[in-house]
C-alpha cells in the first residue's frame, strides 16, 4: 500500500470517529440546559445574551409557549446582528451597547427555531447560530443527519480499506 494512501486512510480513520463523537456529545450537552427562572406575574422574562465572533451566547435559549419575554444584547467585538424570523425580530447591534427587544409574547409552537445574525461580520458569519426552544419539542428529523453522515463516513474508510487491501494483494 502506498504511504500516501496510508496515511490517508488512517487520518481518516481517526478523524472520521472523533468528529462523529463532538457532535455527539454537542448535542447532547445542549438538551441538558435547562430553562431559566420565570420572575412570575406579568412582568416579561429578561434573556440576556452577549454576541461574540460568530457566536451567541448562551447558545441555546429555552422559553415556555406563551411566556413573555425580552431580549437584553450585547454585541462583544464588531458589528452583528440578532435576528429570529419567526418572531419578526432583528436587532441592529454596535460594540459595546446593549439593544433591548420588545416584550414578545411566544405565540410560537412547541419547537426549535434558529437565532442568526443578520449583518455581515466576517468569514464565520453564515455558521453564526443560536437556537431559540420553545417549549419541549421532540427530536427533530435533522438531529439523525449527524448518526447518518458518521455511518456513512465509517462505511467509506471500510471501503478504503477493503479497497487498498486488495489492492495489496495482486502485487
Amino acid at each position: 500500500m502506498p504511504r500516501t494512501l496510508r496515511a490517508l486512510l488512517l487520518t481518516a480513520g481517526v478523524s472520521l470517529p472523533l468528529a462523529a463523537a463532538t457532535i455527539w456529545a454537542a448535542g447532547a450537552l445542549a438538551a441538558l440546559v435547562p430553562p431559566a427562572d420565570d420572575p412570575g406575574g406579568d412582568a416579561p422574562r429578561e434573556v440576556r445574551v452577549r454576541v461574540h465572533a460568530w457566536g451567541f451566547s448562551p447558545g441555546v435559549v429555552r422559553v415556555r409557549p406563551g411566556q413573555s419575554i425580552r431580549f437584553a444584547v450585547v454585541s462583544d467585538d464588531v458589528t452583528h446582528g440578532f435576528a429570529i424570523n419567526e418572531l419578526g425580530l432583528n436587532l441592529p447591534l454596535r460594540p459595546g451597547r446593549e439593544v433591548r427587544s420588545p416584550s414578545i409574547a411566544m405565540e410560537l409552537p412547541e419547537g426549535t427555531y434558529t437565532i442568526h445574525c443578520s449583518t455581515f461580520c466576517g468569514l464565520g458569519h453564515a455558521s453564526m447560530k443560536a437556537r431559540l426552544v420553545v417549549g419541549a419539542p421532540g427530536p427533530a428529523p435533522a438531529a439523525r443527519a449527524p448518526w447518518i453522515a458518521s455511518l456513512l463516513a465509517l462505511a467509506a474508510v471500510v471501503g478504503l480499506v477493503l479497497v487498498a487491501g486488495r489492492g495489496g494483494r495482486r502485487r
